[in-house]
C-alpha cells in the first residue's frame, strides 16, 4: 500500500480527536494516523522517531488551547528540533479562536516557520479536503 500522508492529531478533547480521525480516514485511503491528548507526549514521540521514508509528509493537526502544554508552546519547542527533523512536518493549527477575538495568539503562531496554516474548529470535510489539496500541490 502506498502511504500518501501521515497525520499526528494533538488535541486534549477526546471528541475532537475522534471526529478528526474519522474525517481523515474517510478523506484518504492511504494514511497513518497517530493521536495524542498531550502535546508534551507528542513532542517526545516526534523527537524519538526516526523517519525512514521522508517522501511521506507528516501533517500535525494541533489544537491551540490545551492544558499542560498549549499549541503555542508545542510550536516553540518543535522549532528547536534540527532542520532535518522538521523538514518532513507541516503544522496546521486547529482552533476555536478567531483572529478577531484573539489576534495576538493567531498572529504570533503564524510567525513560526513550521506553522503552515490555521483552520477554525470544527473541522469539516470541506476544510479537510481543501487542506489536503493545498498540501498535495505544495509537495
Amino acid at each position: 500500500m502506498n502511504i500518501e500522508f501521515s497525520f499526528i492529531v494533538i488535541d486534549d478533547s477526546e471528541l475532537d480527536r475522534f471526529v478528526t480521525q474519522k474525517f481523515l480516514e474517510r478523506s484518504t485511503k492511504s494514511l497513518i494516523i497517530k493521536t495524542f491528548q498531550n502535546a508534551q507526549h507528542a513532542l517526545e514521540i516526534i523527537s524519538e522517531t526516526i523517519i525512514e521514508d521522508t517522501s511521506i509528509p507528516t501533517i500535525i493537526l494541533l489544537d491551540l488551547q490545551m492544558p499542560v502544554m498549549n499549541g503555542l508552546k508545542f510550536v516553540e519547542e518543535f522549532e528547536k528540533f534540527p532542520a532535518e527533523t522538521k523538514k518532513n512536518y507541516r503544522i496546521i493549527v486547529l482552533t476555536i479562536l478567531s483572529s478577531a477575538s484573539h489576534p495576538g495568539d493567531i498572529d504570533r503562531i503564524l510567525t513560526y516557520e513550521t506553522v503552515n496554516s490555521i483552520i477554525e474548529k470544527p473541522l469539516t470535510k470541506e476544510k479537510l479536503v481543501s487542506l489536503l489539496k493545498e498540501i498535495r500541490s505544495a509537495i
